[in-house]
């Protein structure tokens, strides 16, 4: 009964501290929502960023995406700074809403994609990770990609 009880506190505390580290780290947050930081809302007085995207089949029958963005620039060496920023950061790549990875620059090769339409979306963020909004909309692009099942060269 005494190794019962010994046990039982000790998952116990170890739920508890997993729970509060859970709740502590931000990176440990869902990201197929696209929702997963905070938002930095841009005040009044600074450029507004602005992002736009092209998505196009390579010669090698890849998708290649290209990034254009206006009053923003990328600085991967402060990405994960705790302070706000709004015309410097990176950006995030979805892919049908499910959060691909990171962007630092302007072009980013996304590989073969399966056949069918893929919604490609790019989202800016700040340093500290939230996303970049101006009077309550993200500043974000997107575009359907129709993916033939035959290759075009």
């Amino acid at each position: 009964m005494k190794k019962v009880k010994s046990f039982l506190s000790f998952l116990a505390l170890f739920l508890i501290l997993f729970i509060y580290f859970i709740n502590q780290n931000q990176h440990m947050h869902s990201s197929s929502t696209g929702m997963d930081h905070d938002q930095v809302h841009i005040p009044e007085g600074y450029l507004i960023p602005s992002v736009e995207i092209l998505v196009q089949q390579d010669q090698s029958a890849t998708w290649l995406l290209k990034l254009e963005v206006k009053n923003f620039e990328f600085a991967p060496e402060k990405v994960g700074d705790n302070l706000e920023s709004y015309n410097e950061g990176h950006a995030h790549l979805f892919i049908n809403g499910i959060k691909i990875n990171r962007l630092y620059g302007e072009y980013y090769n996304l590989g073969s994609l399966k056949p069918g339409e893929k919604e490609i979306k790019v989202s800016l963020h700040s340093n500290n990770h939230g996303a970049l909004v101006v009077k309550g909309n993200r500043i974000e692009d997107s575009t359907l990609v129709k993916v033939p099942s035959f290759i075009i060269k």
